[in-house]
């Protein structure tokens, strides 16, 4: 493994103006939990390594409109934290079979992101709750739905003189709820064989006014279920509806095989695992709703 520069700049101006000089020779480092095994493996070879860690990008900002993630916050500072439990409990679920506490303790909501892993345990919830994400340069800064973000595996449209800073997640209304499952070989500390995030918001007549499922480990990038939100969309929530719902989510996908399961396995488990967060979610409402 090369032996790059490490700086911890004062500023995040400090900091965009290095990536802005140095491009892709220049690899933030957050909790390095990924990016240290990637330099082992020579998969990146950076000169510097920019640490953000002087630069507050460590803090959650509740607000009445939207919750603002810090990217530099980590694992267990989102489980830690309360308005995350009550308004996004399926974001603190990914986050609770996450390797095990020093990890969580290291590794970071941004970096989880900026890895465009297609296995990436956080973005499905992320994407689920209709977060965008504030990618900022030495010219300015862009908002853009998560969703937007990924290209294929480990890539996406982060410039090279651009560095993720925050995660805005809309508050959600209090008829909404939403349920995380991840299909591991193991219950933690395993990369995810398919990961699925549901959230049904009903209206008040009590049909469903917003449904996102979102699916992971199940394509070249995060899926957008589109066919089973478009099915559930305006319907009141029944078991045939959301067998429908699951049926649909499974031709959406395109996995592959690999040392963790069968492409087959994959889309047989993507079909239950939808339908297993929709029951929940769904369950979660008739039980006298959520605000998560």
């Amino acid at each position: 493994m090369n032996s790059p520069e490490y700086i911890a700049p004062e500023s995040l101006d400090i900091a965009l103006g290095l990536k802005q000089a140095q491009g892709e020779n220049a690899r933030v480092i957050a909790g390095g939990t990924d990016l240290i095994l990637r330099m082992r493996d020579k998969v990146y070879c950076p000169s510097l390594l920019l640490d953000l860690r002087k630069v507050s990008l460590d803090t959650i900002s509740p607000g009445d409109d939207e919750l603002r993630v810090g990217a530099y916050v980590n694992l267990t500072q989102i489980l830690e934290h309360s308005v995350i439990a009550s308004s996004f409990p399926a974001l603190a679920e990914a986050c609770r079979p996450f390797a095990g506490p020093p990890i969580r303790n290291r590794a970071t909501v941004g970096g989880n992101i900026v890895n465009a892993s297609p296995a990436a345990d956080l973005v499905p919830p992320l994407m689920a709750y209709d977060a965008t994400i504030v990618l900022a340069s030495i010219t300015g800064e862009r908002v853009l739905p998560l969703a937007e973000f990924f290209t294929g595996p480990g890539q996406s449209v982060l410039g090279p003189a651009e560095i993720l800073t925050q995660i805005h997640l809309p508050m959600p209304s209090s008829r909404t709820a939403a349920c995380f499952i991840k299909l591991g070989q193991r219950r933690s500390m395993a990369i995810s064989i398919v990961n699925v995030c549901a959230r049904l918001t009903l209206d008040a007549d009590g049909s469903i006014a917003e449904a996102r499922v979102v699916l992971g480990a199940v394509a070249p990038t995060p899926v957008h279920a589109t066919r089973a939100e478009t099915l559930l969309t305006g319907e009141v929530v029944s078991d045939d509806l959301i067998d429908r719902a699951a049926k649909a989510a499974s031709s959406e996908v395109a996995p592959i095989s690999d040392v963790r399961a069968s492409k087959d396995y994959r889309l047989k488990m993507t079909q239950v695992l939808v339908r297993r967060a929709l029951k929940a979610a769904r369950d979660e409402l008739v039980e006298g709703g959520s605000s998560g």
